[in-house]
């Protein structure tokens, strides 16, 4: 795993997310860690109480029973969202296994109730950000992140593992002579066993805006 980046990190203060985390925190709390493992793909440790998850390239640690969230081995905070995300995945997963099937956006459940703020900070932010990158620079961030190059038509579909039963797929067009760059996010069809359909705009979003920061962060 690599080391946080700048980007990634968040504060203390959860301000307007504090009914959020308490509503989430209630339901972690209630659950015995060992089915929270069994059901998230998370690792326990029951000597020191914490949950180990992998989350676009980096450790996750996240406390049983009070939910603090943190980078792995240290005090750092992740982004305040991504905190929220993480306890809610593992108060949510069910154990349903992975369908092997991608889905946009669109076709989870209520995903037309919020298709058009999910394409606007992740599906229209990347396509207008191709135009000034070249494949390179994108799988060098893809790889930082902990993405893996699939091959399948696009002119590069990175695979992320946002969350540890949960991948994300970001498939990239770039710009040519005659059409503008373009970009799809996809989830795999059982997503809505692991997150609520807000949490995986979230994630999209995150998808989006870490490919495009390690890029910067690369240059």
């Amino acid at each position: 795993m690599n080391e946080p980046r700048a980007y990634m990190i968040g504060q203390a203060e959860v301000g307007h997310y504090k009914s959020a985390f308490a509503q989430s925190l209630r339901r972690f709390s209630s659950l015995a860690p060992e089915e929270i493992a069994a059901k998230s793909g998370a690792a326990y440790d029951s000597g020191t109480g914490l949950f180990s998850l992998a989350s676009f390239g980096q450790a996750i640690s996240v406390s049983y029973p009070d939910g603090q969230v943190t980078f792995q081995g240290t005090s750092l905070l992740p982004l305040m969202g991504w905190r929220l995300v993480a306890l809610n995945y593992l108060g949510r997963a069910d154990g349903t296994p992975l369908a092997g099937q991608e889905i946009s956006y669109r076709e989870l459940e209520n995903g037309m109730v919020f298709f058009n703020a999910f394409q606007r900070e992740s599906i229209t932010r990347l396509s207008r950000w191709l135009g000034s990158q070249t494949p390179e620079l994108v799988c060098k961030a893809v790889a930082s992140l902990g993405g893996v190059i699939r091959e399948d038509g696009a002119d590069i579909t990175a695979v992320f593992q946002a969350l540890p039963l949960f991948p994300v797929v970001v498939k990239l067009w770039f710009p040519d002579d005659e059409l503008p760059g373009s970009a799809n996010v996809l989830f795999d069809a059982a997503a809505n066993h692991y997150l609520h359909t807000e949490d995986i705009a979230a994630i999209g979003e995150y998808a989006a805006a870490f490919l495009i920061d390690e890029s910067q962060n690369i240059t």
